[in-house]
């Protein structure tokens, strides 16, 4: 009788453990058909419409562009219109004017003592000042001005690789997690299997009291590991959240082809050279230029100002019995000529600002030949990162096998009487680890491809591979 429960038994547990077996994969087919599928691309594509610093690096932009037209304007002469009303003493010259733009200005000795009730001063002018020389000083301007717009550029291009970078990696250890979730969730499903067949068998007397409490253990060892699955999906998924740039995003990404085979990639012998193409290095070349364009700016400050000058204006004075009693100009004069301005004592100023220049266009120098050295050790790390990820992905497919025949024979041998719980226990928790590394394998080779794409500077291959799954 004692034989036949136990038979009875036995295949309620095996069947229970193939029901587990089942539902795990309908988790595994589930993971891959989520309710709202959000891909890689449109990770990346939030990113670099949403968040914050690239919106900042398009004001950048903007201000680049109003600093050249600014320095455009510079290239005009100054014209402009004056015009005075006063009412003076005539005890100096006649008609005392006050210091203005446009108008000749006007000295003599004093003609008495008395201060008298004074006549009105009235005066119009039209005037223009034109340095010649500042064709050079503002095409120099103009060149920083562009060099800066490049700059500007090129930094935009590198935060929007970096930022792309950030999303998509962010994604695929969202994936990471889910796929620690998933098989989690199975184990826990095989550990309450293996507790509710262990505690049948207990209750009918067929096995030990100490194999249900160690059934029980490694349920609640299992629900405290997908616990802490559950809880790192969710501190990946508010990463996520922060690298698209929108708090507060839930999404269930759709892996696509990211958990396919990666039998066929083969990493490059050697890291390939740095590209000048790359938005760091770039951005670095656009430093010096710019830095090369402010130190010629600086040498144009040695040559002197030479304005042409020229006024057109009218006077009228209630001395001379000018309409309404001076208040309307009816006296017409004009002036031309030419002013040469040359200081000395600035040489030395201009000479210390050109050594600043020098100096830092030397600093700019070395920052890009740093920023090249740095991508080629990215290059580098990047290339054996991939390789080392490969070798990791070809032995999991091994292992995973090995685990799951190992856990089916601990269950024929349980089924048999042959083993102990604690067999079946080691050997699904060997399985459940198994099953997170193989899927874990490959996101990780995923991830270096994306990491030796942002070393190369050009994500557009890998979400080109991501999208085929071939390489």
């Amino acid at each position: 009788m004692k034989r036949s429960c136990r038979r009875v038994a036995l295949a309620v547990g095996v069947a229970l453990i193939g029901s587990a077996r089942a539902a795990s994969a309908g988790d595994a087919g589930a993971a891959g058909a989520p309710d709202r599928a959000y891909t890689i691309e449109q990770a990346v594509a939030d990113a670099l419409a949403t968040h914050p610093r690239l919106r900042a690096s398009t004001a950048e932009e903007t201000a680049a562009d109003a600093r050249i037209d600014e320095a455009k304007t510079a290239q005009l002469p100054d014209v402009g219109v004056s015009a005075q009303l006063n009412r003076s003493t005539g005890n100096t010259v006649p008609g005392a004017f006050l210091p203005t733009t446009g108008f000749v200005p006007i000295a003599g000795p004093t003609r008495g003592k008395a201060l008298d009730g004074g006549e009105w001063q009235t005066g119009a002018s039209l005037w223009g000042t034109w340095d010649v020389l500042s064709l050079a000083r503002q095409a120099a301007a103009i060149d920083v001005a562009m060099a800066g717009r490049s700059e500007a550029a090129a930094s935009s291009s590198a935060r929007r690789l970096e930022i792309a970078y950030r999303a998509a990696d962010a994604f695929l250890l969202v994936l990471e997690s889910e796929e620690a979730v998933r098989a989690s969730r199975a184990s826990v499903e095989r550990a309450q299997v293996l507790a509710t067949v262990t505690k049948s068998l207990v209750d009918q007397s067929l096995r030990p009291g100490a194999d249900a409490a160690r059934a029980e253990a490694e349920l609640a060892s299992a629900r405290t590991s997908l616990a802490r699955a559950e809880q790192g999906r969710d501190m990946r998924r508010a990463q996520l959240a922060e690298a698209v740039g929108t708090t507060g995003i839930v999404v269930d990404p759709a892996p696509g082809a990211l958990l396919g085979p990666v039998d066929g990639i083969a990493p490059r012998a050697s890291a390939p050279p740095a590209p000048a193409s790359h938005p760091d290095v770039a951005l670095a070349a656009a430093a010096v230029t710019r830095a090369s364009e402010a130190r010629r700016l600086v040498d144009v400050e040695y040559l002197p100002r030479i304005d042409l000058v020229a006024a057109l204006w009218a006077r009228g004075s209630g001395f001379f019995q000018s309409p309404a009693a001076g208040l309307v100009p009816d006296t017409a004069n004009w002036l031309a000529g030419v002013n040469v301005t040359w200081s000395f004592l600035d040489i030395p100023t201009i000479r210390a600002r050109a050594r600043v220049a020098g100096a830092t266009h030397a600093v700019a120098v070395a920052r890009r030949e740093e920023v090249t050295l740095a991508v080629a050790g990215q290059l580098a790390t990047s290339t054996a990162v991939l390789r080392g990820s490969l070798n990791v992905a070809r032995q999991t497919p091994a292992t995973l096998a090995s685990a799951r025949a190992a856990e089916q024979q601990a269950v024929a041998r349980f089924k048999t009487g042959l083993s102990a719980v604690t067999d079946v226990a080691d050997t699904q928790r060997v399985l459940a680890q198994a099953e997170i590394d193989d899927a874990v394998a490959r996101l990780e080779v995923r991830r270096a491809q994306l990491l030796l794409a942002r070393a190369s500077g050009d994500l557009g291959p890998f979400f080109a591979q991501a999208r085929s799954g071939r390489p």
